[in-house]
């Protein structure tokens, strides 16, 4: 999360010197248990057409009825990507839905698209995780509603397992006096990263989330009160290898949404359909254009 990074950053400098719950019952918005992460580095100038064509692959999964709903976003940090994510509920669940996506038919439709896309991208990698509930702080969430998410990618330091989950544990009992109103959703690389690899996503309704954010940084400095910046220094040090945060915007028109995310917020995800349907308001335009694509 950015507070692990961000505070590691300001507490180490004291040292060397001297998020919106909208879950009814505990099963509700819990995210997938399995995460598969697929990232597109676009090419340059290439970000319009490739976004169109990744729409024609929603379209076509949408119109072949497939259960693999997924989540696309562009990323408005580091490398220009777009990140890909599927989400189940087990491994045997995704390869049920495997069997789908392989159907001749399926396949016959989506073969152009694959390789129009070529055009467009330069690099592809593919990550599974799994999500780790224990190490999560109010992991339900509205993901309808999210239109950007932050994602700090940690890589954890080999034989220091009780030295993490010290930091976890002061990290929850911290958040949990503050009342902190933010979730952290945590999942553990299984394929395709070094052994080690955390990654810790932040959903945001909004660019003016982080500003508050700023903010619960500095009551969650206050909280810790000077022994608890030293040890979380010391238990950063000890656990953590390296890590960095990145900002993505969600991309509705590249993503393929479950019905209840668009029930959450159909103009952000049906903004065409949305406008459509609503009554005329004297010209004024009846939705409003979707954020968070490039």
């Amino acid at each position: 999360m950015r507070k692990f990074m961000l505070i590691a950053v300001a507490v180490g400098a004291l040292v060397g010197a001297g998020a919106s719950l909208h879950a009814q019952d505990e099963n509700a918005n819990m995210p997938p248990k399995v995460l598969m992460i697929q990232r597109e580095t676009v090419k340059f100038g290439k970000d319009a057409a490739h976004e169109k064509n990744e729409a024609a692959f929603a379209r076509t999964f949408a119109a072949m009825k497939s259960p693999e709903h997924y989540l696309a976003a562009t990323t408005q940090s580091g490398d220009d990507e777009a990140v890909f994510f599927v989400g189940y509920d087990s491994f045997a669940a995704w390869g049920e839905d495997q069997k789908t996506s392989n159907e001749p038919k399926m396949q016959a439709l989506l073969q152009p698209l694959q390789e129009k896309d070529g055009d467009y991208v330069s690099d592809g990698r593919q990550v599974v995780a799994t999500l780790n509930d224990k190490w999560s702080y109010h992991p339900q969430v509205d993901i309808g509603k999210q239109h950007y998410f932050e994602i700090e990618t940690v890589r954890l330091r080999a034989g220091h397992d009780k030295d993490w989950d010290d930091l976890i544990d002061l990290y929850k009992a911290t958040a949990t006096k503050i009342n902190l109103d933010e979730s952290a959703v945590f999942y553990q690389v299984r394929y395709g990263a070094p052994e080690g690899t955390v990654l810790i996503f932040i959903p945001r309704t909004s660019m003016a989330d982080i500003d508050t954010a700023l903010g619960n940084d500095k009551a969650f400095q206050s909280a810790l009160g000077d022994e608890g910046q030293k040890k979380w220094a010391q238990l950063i040090a000890a656990s953590v290898e390296s890590g960095r945060v990145d900002l993505l915007a969600v991309d509705p028109e590249m993503s393929y949404p479950m019905d209840s995310w668009v029930k959450a917020d159909p103009d952000f995800w049906k903004p065409k359909a949305a406008a459509k349907a609503a009554p005329k308001t004297g010209g004024r335009a009846p939705a409003k254009e979707p954020a968070g694509g490039k």
